[in-house]
């Protein structure tokens, strides 16, 4: 199985419109009226009996100039370079501290004839070549932000053609007894892209940002970040809450992206508004996607209660006051019907579980699906033009794009992860 090739044409959501070119940005775009993508399989890198030569959990892909894919296999953790044919070709790093050895998984990605990495939630960079040999490591303790709820820092993110990095609120320390830190949730809070070469050192503010990422910091005017919990038995439990409205902030090498889904207002207004933000803070564009709102209904709510209940993955996991707390009872029915009655949810679904940027700056926006469904995601150029619809597996991970290809992480039915490429075809 290993480097094995399979080609399969995947399931597409039936849409209306199917061969309309892309709306050009700030057109009025509805998910309705948005054009056919398939997935069509070509190259599957894997093993289902070796991790060594296949995977056990894959955090991050790139592909370099020659076609060669480079995998983060998190358990290692290593980089894996297969060839365009699926072989492997040679590891890059292995667990431990001196130069080029990993802690963690790191953040990476490939520069012409560089593979730079990112780890320790952003203090310590590294630089490779491509055969896998240290050309430049450094460590960095950020540049500070203070903040009402702690300190955040702005650590390296992502790397620039210049071979310079550019930094991103990334991290936030705060303890709850933590003295005042002088910031009230009214105030201004501008937060700096700056620049850090590889050996950590700033060397350049190059813009600003209004405030900081929304769903790092949440501000008490915004969102309460307070869990509510019921008595059930004389035990503590978790409610279940709706997703946060409050906006996702994807960081790019360049500024960010920002996509916010406030609450439909009815059942046949509901908005997604996607921005990109440069460094100096300047829109590069700014599309809003409309869509027909989804209602929760009582099987829906059930089900919330009953994962939460039953602390499976996906659900809320539950919690028990005390460290001497005994096991959970058995009578998940009972708890599943306690929060049910506790929980407060809004009249219509949020459109999008999830948001990422890929490589060549195109947007992909997935959209909520119940659990065991295929994946649907909206695909959006570098531009904010609107190319279409295309399911995925359930679980699918996107993890590399460029124009019509793109690799995914895909688990099998036994858990196992594989690397997989498609070709992206009109429908």
């Amino acid at each position: 199985m290993k480097g094995s090739k399979r080609a399969a044409t995947l399931g597409i959501f039936a849409i209306a419109g199917a061969g309309c070119s892309a709306p050009a940005p700030g057109a009025v775009i509805h998910l309705d009226d948005l054009p056919r993508l398939v997935a069509i399989e070509e190259l599957r890198i894997g093993d289902l009996d070796d991790p060594g030569a296949g995977f056990s959990r894959i955090s991050a892909m790139d592909v370099d100039r020659d076609g060669n894919l480079y995998v983060v296999e998190a358990s290692v953790p290593e980089i894996r370079v297969f060839d365009p044919a699926g072989a492997i070709i040679r590891r890059i790093g292995r667990r431990g501290e001196g130069p080029g050895e990993f802690t963690a998984a790191p953040r990476f990605g490939v520069h012409g004839d560089t593979v730079w990495t990112v780890e320790g939630r952003g203090s310590r960079m590294t630089h490779f070549d491509r055969r896998g040999r240290v050309l430049a490591t450094g460590r960095t303790d950020g540049v500070s932000v203070h903040l009402p709820t702690g300190v955040g820092g702005v650590i390296p993110w992502a790397m620039r053609p210049d071979g310079q990095f550019t930094g991103y609120l990334g991290r936030i320390t705060y303890t709850r007894n933590a003295s005042p830190s002088g910031v009230l949730p009214t105030d201004s809070i501008p937060v700096p892209f700056v620049l850090f070469d590889v050996t950590g050192t700033v060397t350049d503010t190059i813009g600003w940002s209004g405030r900081p990422p929304p769903r790092m910091w949440r501000p008490p005017s915004e969102e309460s970040a307070n869990a509510g919990t019921i008595d059930v038995g004389g035990r503590q439990f978790f409610v279940p809450n709706p997703p946060t409205t409050l906006p996702w902030w994807e960081a790019r090498e360049d500024g960010y992206l920002s996509v916010e889904t406030p609450l439909a207002p009815t059942s046949g207004e509901g908005i997604v508004r996607v921005t990109r933000i440069g460094t100096a803070a300047d829109t590069l564009f700014s599309n809003i996607l409309h869509y027909r709102p989804a209602p929760y209904t009582g099987p829906d709510l059930d089900s919330i209660a009953a994962r939460a209940a039953r602390g499976e993955e996906g659900g809320f996991v539950p919690f028990f006051v005390g460290a001497d707390a005994p096991p959970p009872p058995s009578n998940w029915e009972a708890i599943a019907h306690a929060l049910r009655g506790a929980m407060d949810f809004p009249e219509f679904q949020l459109p999008l579980s999830y948001p990422w940027v890929a490589q060549d700056g195109s947007v992909w926006l997935r959209l909520s699906i119940r659990p065991g469904e295929p994946q649907r995601w909206i695909v959006l150029d570098a531009k904010g033009r609107a190319r279409g619809l295309i399911d995925l597996p359930d679980e699918a991970r996107v993890a590399w794009h460029r124009g019509d290809r793109f690799w995914a992480a895909i688990p099998d039915e036994f858990g196992v992860p594989w690397a997989v490429q498609y070709r992206i075809e009109e429908g």
